[in-house]
C-alpha cells in the first residue's frame, strides 16, 4: 500500500479498499503496513500521532466487524504518557480492539522523536495465536524467538522499510520466518518520503518456515517458503496455510526443546560500556 503524506483520509479509504478486496478473495486475517493513515512522517509526529483507542482504530473496527475479518495495522501513535510510538493494533472479526504492539526497536534517528515499547504481546484468535512485529525488529531474532517461545502460529510484522535497505530486510526476512518456526506475514508499504528524499521498499510477502513446508510438499524447492511476493506498486496476494498441520509438525519437530536459555545474554555489556580494546590472547591457571 501507498500512503501519502498529509493526505490520512484519503489513506485510510485506499486502506479500506485493499482490505475489502482481500476480504473478497477470502482472507481470514487481513495487514497493512506501518504508519499506514500518515505514512513514515516522524519529523512531524506530534502532528500527526492519534490516540489508540480513536478514530482510526474506530473505522478499523468497523470495517473488520462489516468484512468479518481480523485486521492488523500500523499506526503512529499519540501515548496517554505524552509520547509517542510506531504501534501495531489488532482488531478481531467482531470488532473488537484487541490489543497493540509498540515497536520495541528504534534505530538512533527514530529514538530522536519515538518512543520504544517494551512488550511482545500475542492474541489468540479463532485461527491461531498471533504476534505483531515492526519493520526494524526484523533485524533483530530475539524478537521472534521470543514468539517461539511463546508458541506463536503467525507473526505480522507491519513495515515500512526505506528503500536502501531493500536486500538486508529481504535476506532477513526468511531467517526470521524459521528463528520462529512460523508464518510470516509481512506487509508493507510503498511509495516515497519527500521529506526524507526516498522511497520504501514494498515486497510485501508471505513466508514460512521452510523446514515445515519441505515435509508437507513433495515438490517444495529451495526458495518456496516465500509463498507470496507483491513486487510492484500496490496489491493483495493471499495465501492459504494449514496452521493445524504446522503444530502437529512443531510438536515432533522443534528447535524449542534444544534451547539453552541459561547461556544466552550472560555478559552482554549495556549500552554505557565501552567497546573492549584490540583482543590480546593469554592463558590462566
Amino acid at each position: 500500500m501507498e500512503s501519502k503524506l498529509g493526505r490520512e483520509p484519503a489513506n485510510l479509504r485506499r486502506a479500506e479498499r485493499l482490505v475489502r478486496q482481500a476480504a473478497a478473495e477470502g482472507a481470514h486475517l487481513v495487514c497493512l503496513p506501518e504508519a499506514f493513515l500518515t505514512s513514515g512522517n516522524i519529523l512531524e509526529v506530534a502532528d500527526v500521532a492519534v490516540p489508540i483507542p480513536g478514530d482510526a482504530t474506530d473505522r478499523l473496527c468497523a470495517l473488520a466487524a462489516e468484512e468479518g475479518v481480523h485486521i492488523v495495522a500500523g499506526l503512529l501513535e499519540r501515548g496517554e504518557d505524552g509520547a509517542y510510538y510506531s504501534t501495531s493494533v489488532l482488531v478481531d472479526r467482531t470488532g473488537a480492539l484487541r490489543g497493540t504492539y509498540r515497536r520495541v526497536h528504534r534505530h538512533e534517528l527514530e529514538s530522536r522523536y519515538l518512543a520504544g515499547g517494551t512488550a511482545y504481546p500475542t492474541f489468540d484468535l479463532d485461527i491461531g495465536r498471533i504476534g505483531l512485529m515492526q519493520g526494524y525488529d526484523v533485524n533483530f531474532p530475539e524478537v521472534t524467538r521470543e514468539y517461539l517461545r511463546r508458541g506463536v502460529d503467525v507473526v505480522v510484522c507491519s513495515a515500512l522499510v526505506p528503500d536502501m535497505f531493500t536486500y538486508v530486510a529481504d535476506m532477513r526476512l526468511p531467517v526470521r520466518a524459521v528463528d520462529g518456526e512460523c508464518v510470516l506475514a509481512f506487509a508493507s508499504g510503498i511509495g516515497n518520503n519527500l521529506y526524507a528524499g526516498f522511497g520504501y521498499m514494498g515486497r510485501s510477502q508471505i513466508l514460512a518456515d521452510p523446514l515445515f513446508l519441505e515435509s508437507e510438499r513433495f515438490d517444495f524447492e529451495d526458495g518456496d517458503e516465500r509463498m507470496l511476493v507483491l513486487t510492484e506498486g500496490e496489491g493483495v496476494g493471499v495465501v492459504e496455510v494449514d496452521l493445524d498441520r504446522m503444530r502437529r509438525y512443531r510438536e515432533k519437530a522443534t528447535l524449542r526443546r534444544d534451547l539453552e536459555p541459561g547461556t544466552y545474554w550472560q555478559s552482554f555489556p549495556d549500552a554505557t560500556t565501552p567497546a573492549p580494546g584490540p583482543a590480546t590472547a593469554s592463558s590462566q591457571t
